[in-house]
């Protein structure tokens, strides 16, 4: 019942829209047919004067002007004031009222400047009419019921006059006349319903659009919202998983018999594979953000393939499948690092879903471009399916969850990045028979060049806000004595920094927030080499904040922070981005760490 009153409603609101721009539409068109009306009226004036009683002639012409004045201010009253849909009926009765009496002034005419002695002066008087009536079927056919409040009065004197003529002819031709307003019916008719099914289509197709465009207003803030809920619930995730790795770091160093560590090991395993599913929600978040920044460089293909075989031959091998990679000179223009994740995902996925065979990765030149492909002999891809494999989370052969078989964000993270280099991702697959996957790319030149290009850990694409995290520690480098200052508003993480640091022999001191940190350095009377801030505290204090606090309180000095953050937030990320801090991203393993103290304090000291 309520569909039915809906859909009722919904007609009922498109019919008064319609007869509302109807009416819009016939005095949009008003003012030029005044302006003929009043040319044509002062044209037949001087035609008849002294044709007939000059009296007949000045009060008719008088008339004519009087009248059309009085419509143009109504149509100037229209235009100016905002007419609702309501009042649209009122105004079509005010049109049509005026549009009768110019039909009694023109009838009025076919009496008055009615020439029996010289018919030919009023045959012109004739057509002049016929004219101005056909002419009007345009302009009226939005209101037919204008038209014939226009046509009756204006024909049937006129009519009337030559079918009272004692001429064979002219009754004919009164006759005729007759017939032609049946003529004008049916044009009239034809043009109005083509009118308004127009206007009908119009209005479906602004309702359509709005309802797309809310459609696509709700997808968005439905896509905002899965973002914002992975970013909390990542954020959330990595707070424990960041203590954890922290104690873990910390007990691995006081532990000497080798079980022990062999057990602390397989714990960082496990807790490394929930990492892995936090850094592929990073690596979305930060493509969805907007905050990857392509970086194009001149490399050779052959040094991306030779990290890719160093990486998979073994992960191949493990499933007994054959893996090959094709020697190519071809050099390309691109960003190195977010294509070698590209080719990485599409080979991790290759085998993933391949039980026998092998996997194949090649590249060719074609039409002034170089097309890198991955071919497996897979279980292959419905044609059907093949644009939900790029769903977040969407696994065609996995819907038990297997672990084993990846988490569904591979090719997700891999069509945003080939959408943000704006490369071309063609696929073909045949189930049962194996699956291709191919990239093409601009810019393909042949080299002799060799290349030093090494692949950093590009696992994730948050190490573009890390220092380099590859940068070997010489044995003369130290963390001994160094004043390192926490601010984190969590206990639990601050006890296991502590302790991490405490075992690598650093002056730590732990506070909740940047105020906190001002008072003790107050106390100790202490300047610290450097920050760890989080970046979200509590009372909505950013890391950031704390960390001017501390500069604040230390105007002369320059001292170096690094944010430790667990949000992957777009807006968060974007924040991190601009402060021009480093930045590490929860849960930071104790290598990690370490390495980017001891960069960032040589830098400094440097």
């Amino acid at each position: 019942m309520n569909d039915k009153t809906s859909i009722h409603d919904q007609s009922a609101s498109i019919e008064l829209n319609v007869g509302t721009k109807l009416i819009e539409i016939l005095y949009q068109q008003a003012h030029v047919a005044l302006i003929g009306v009043i040319a044509t009226a002062t044209g037949i004036a001087i035609t008849f004067y002294n044709e007939v009683p000059n009296t007949f002639v000045i009060g008719w012409i008088t008339a004519i002007y009087a009248l059309s004045f009085i419509r143009y201010l109504s149509i100037k009253k229209f235009h100016t004031s905002g007419t609702s849909l309501t009042d649209s009926i009122k105004w079509g009765w005010i049109f049509t009222f005026f549009t009768f009496l110019s039909g009694l002034s023109w009838g009025l005419a076919s009496i008055i400047f009615f020439t029996p002695d010289n018919l030919q002066l009023f045959n012109i008087l004739t057509l002049i009419i016929i004219a101005m009536s056909a002419g009007s079927l345009a302009a009226l056919s939005a209101n037919p019921r204008s038209f014939y409040f226009f046509l009756v009065p204006a024909m049937i004197p006129m009519i009337w006059q030559y079918l009272n003529i004692n001429d064979k002819n002219y009754i004919i031709f009164g006759l005729l006349l007759f017939v032609l307003n049946f003529a004008f019916h049916s044009i009239i008719k034809t043009n109005h319903k083509t009118l308004r099914e127009s206007i009908i289509l119009r209005f479906k197709n602004l309702d359509l659009i709005g309802q797309l465009t809310l459609q696509k207003e709700k997808a968005e803030l439905a896509n905002k919202s899965k973002t914002k809920f992975l970013a909390a619930a990542s954020h959330d995730l990595r707070q424990p998983l960041h203590a954890i790795s922290l104690f873990l770091g910390a007990l691995e160093e006081r532990l000497e018999n080798q079980k022990e560590i062999t057990i602390v090991h397989k714990i960082q395993k496990s807790s490394d594979s929930l990492n892995e599913l936090l850094d592929s929600l990073l690596d979305i978040s930060k493509l969805d953000a907007g905050v990857v920044q392509v970086q194009t460089e001149h490399f050779s293909i052959e040094s991306l393939f030779q990290t890719m075989q160093n990486e998979f031959t073994a992960y191949a091998d493990d499933k007994e499948l054959k893996i090959s990679f094709s020697h190519t000179t071809l050099w390309i223009d691109s960003d190195f690092k977010l294509l070698e994740r590209i080719i990485r995902n599409l080979i991790s996925n290759a085998i993933r879903y391949t039980n026998k065979g092998g996997v194949a990765v090649g590249c060719r030149r074609h039409q002034g471009k170089v097309q890198i492909v991955v071919y497996d002999t897979g279980i292959g891809i419905p044609q059907e399916n093949i644009n939900e494999i790029f769903i977040e989370f969407h696994q065609l052969h996995n819907t038990e969850r297997d672990r084993s078989k990846g988490l569904g964000l591979g090719l997700a993270i891999v069509k945003r990045m080939t959408d943000l280099l704006g490369l071309a991702l063609v696929i073909k697959s045949v189930p049962g028979t194996g699956s291709v996957f191919g990239i093409e790319l601009p810019n393909a030149t042949s080299s002799n060049q060799t290349t030093n290009k090494i692949s950093g850990d590009t696992k994730t694409i948050s190490n573009e806000y890390q220092t380099d995290l590859t940068l070997e520690i010489s044995d003369n480098t130290s963390l001994t004595g160094k004043t390192i200052l926490i601010i984190d508003d969590e206990k639990e993480i601050r006890d296991s920094l502590s302790e991490l640091l405490q075992n690598w022999r650093c002056n730590v001191i732990s506070c909740a927030s940047g105020d906190k940190a001002v008072q003790a350095l107050k106390q100790n009377k202490t300047q610290p080499n450097i920050i760890l801030a989080d970046f979200r505290l509590r009372e909505n204090e950013t890391g950031i904040e704390a960390i001017n606090k501390i500069n604040a309180f230390f105007p002369n000095a320059i001292i170096p922070a690094i944010i430790i953050t667990g949000d992957t937030a777009p807006d968060r990320i974007k924040e991190t981005k601009k402060s021009g801090h480093s930045v590490l991203h929860k849960p930071v393993s104790p290598v990690k760490l370490k390495h980017l103290l001891v960069s960032t304090l040589s830098k400094v000291s440097s």
